[in-house]
């Protein structure tokens, strides 16, 4: 029997961290199923719709990762990982594929939507709903089939032998020149990406507001750029305020590991999405979109 086993090392958070932690992934995970069950009824409806795929495709990104939220409760409870290293590397890459699989869907619906308000574009369709389908699975398939094994290769590789017991403690990485400059990119993105859409979103609720004043909200196209900005705001709320500080984390990651594992965690909470689209007048938008 080894050092390592006679004395495991310590788990890597304190206290206040670790409480928190698991606060904020229980609530993710109660809301996360009790959104999913009530967003189940949406297979019912039309397919072909743009709006009906991405719903469907968010579903499916909210549902691989909150398959994998009981395993980090586990940990932040018992401070100890007896699950693998290459399980660890699954469950910590699968929160960072949320990220960007949620803002994939969010960015291409707000787009498409921008559009057919400024009448750049008529269609909100698939023209057959295999159409859809077949678009959504294959980009599930190259996530999970090609990128997914790739990164699971490469990510997590250089953690120390020293540290079986702990997870999630792969900020290291970051010292390699390609993934600083990756993770800088892909933070800057999405920052520049969400505000852009924050602005535009705002010129058009502010054109339809002097153009309709008060009576703005017996139009049906007010009631579908309300919903857009629910998208706006979870952004900006969930994702953004994470790539802020990843800005700073990617230059002091030991110092700012406790912190950075929140500013993660709070990005699960795109899994709220799901309760915004709950009651009648939000599925008839949904539906004639």
């Amino acid at each position: 029997m080894n050092n390592t086993e006679l004395n495991p090392p310590s788990a890597h958070l304190t206290e206040p961290f670790r409480v928190a932690l698991i606060i904020i992934y229980t609530a993710v995970l109660l809301v996360g199923i009790t959104g999913l069950s009530v967003m189940i009824s949406l297979l019912k409806t039309n397919i072909r719709s743009l709006t009906t795929i991405a719903f469907l495709n968010l579903m499916v990104a909210h549902f691989l990762f909150l398959l994998t939220v009981p395993f980090r409760i586990y940990y932040y409870v018992s401070q100890t990982w007896k699950l693998g290293h290459g399980f660890c590397k699954l469950v910590s890459a699968m929160v960072h594929i949320h990220i960007y699989m949620v803002f994939t869907i969010y960015s291409i619906l707000l787009t498409v939507r921008f559009l057919h308000f400024y009448k750049k574009t008529q269609r909100t369709e698939f023209y057959r709903r295999l159409h859809g389908l077949g678009a959504s699975a294959l980009v599930w398939f190259i996530l999970l089939i090609i990128m997914l094994p790739v990164v699971l290769k490469q990510y997590g590789h250089g953690q120390g032998q020293g540290e079986g017991n702990q997870c999630f403690k792969f900020g290291e990485e970051i010292n390699k020149d390609y993934v600083y400059a990756l993770n800088m990119f892909l933070s800057i993105f999405i920052i520049t990406v969400s505000c852009l859409q924050t602005c535009i979103q705002v010129i058009i609720l502010r054109s339809m507001i002097l153009k309709y004043g008060p009576a703005c909200r017996s139009q049906q196209e007010f009631w579908v750029q309300i919903k857009n900005l629910s998208f706006v705001l979870i952004m900006l709320t969930c994702l953004v305020p994470y790539h802020l500080f990843r800005l700073q984390y990617m230059n002091y990651t030991k110092e700012l590991h406790q912190i950075n594992e929140v500013f993660l965690a709070i990005t699960g909470l795109t899994c709220f999405d799901m309760l915004t689209f709950t009651g009648k007048n939000i599925y008839k938008v949904c539906w004639t979109r």
